[in-house]
């Protein structure tokens, strides 16, 4: 079984799922696919979003899906969290972490990068104690992907791009197994139905890595937060 580590599964919580047969949808789609622990990581925009009015939106989300779900599919919540100038400093920012392991899934914005950025996600580990975890790697350029292996950080990497070139699944194998990219992510939109599937060909086309990805993830999961605000 699998851990779909970057899901946008919550009804109304962002662009991702309209409602709450949308998400059902996405959850019988991830179980048929072999998954069975779900990360739900709703969009957190530090510019257009305070973090008590994105935990109430999550939360109000996440009770009118879980009054209704009776399937098997663990759901864990999260967030995906925009790098912004200051985040390090945002007060609530550890409540963004999934669940209680104090490990935060950062996108980075549109390239190219200013400067602040990595010294950002160097704050977040440093002065926050957290633990940031970049959000679809494959969403980058080659040079913005060199940069971010150069943080040191835990890197996630979405089912889709194993549907991309040769060349590329070859480049994302490579980086599994160097042990440079650690877990994977459907980054489910809509029904659910093609990011399932994607998700479903990426396992064959990882093989054996799969279970290292999996185990890395569980890993994640069992972490405990150590961080401050």
């Amino acid at each position: 079984m699998y851990v779909d580590f970057h899901a946008h599964i919550l009804p109304q919580a962002d662009h991702g799922c309209e409602n709450v047969e949308m998400a059902l949808s996405q959850l019988k789609y991830a179980e048929e696919a072999g998954v069975d622990t779900v990360i739900a990581t709703p969009h957190f925009y530090p510019d257009s979003d305070t973090v008590d009015e994105f935990l109430r939106r999550r939360e109000e989300a996440y009770a009118a899906l879980s009054g209704v779900y009776h399937g098997n599919v663990n759901i864990v919540l999260g967030a995906e969290v925009q790098l912004a100038m200051g985040i390090e400093r945002l007060e609530g920012l550890e409540k963004l972490c999934i669940g209680d392991t104090g490990c935060l899934l950062v996108e980075f914005p549109s390239e190219p990068w200013p400067y602040w950025i990595f010294d950002s996600v160097t704050e977040i580990a440093r002065t926050r104690r957290l633990r940031p975890i970049c959000a679809h790697i494959d969403r980058y350029s080659h040079i913005g992907r060199a940069k971010i292996l150069k943080l040191n950080m835990d890197v996630q990497l979405n089912a889709s791009a194993f549907l991309e070139s040769f060349r590329h699944r070859r480049e994302y194998i490579n980086l599994i197994a160097d042990d440079e990219v650690h877990i994977l992510g459907s980054d489910v939109h809509g029904d659910g139905k093609l990011a399932y599937r994607d998700f479903t060909r990426a396992v064959k086309k990882i093989g054996r890595f799969m279970p290292y990805l999996t185990e890395n993830a569980r890993k994640i999961l069992a972490r405990k937060n150590k961080g401050h605000s």
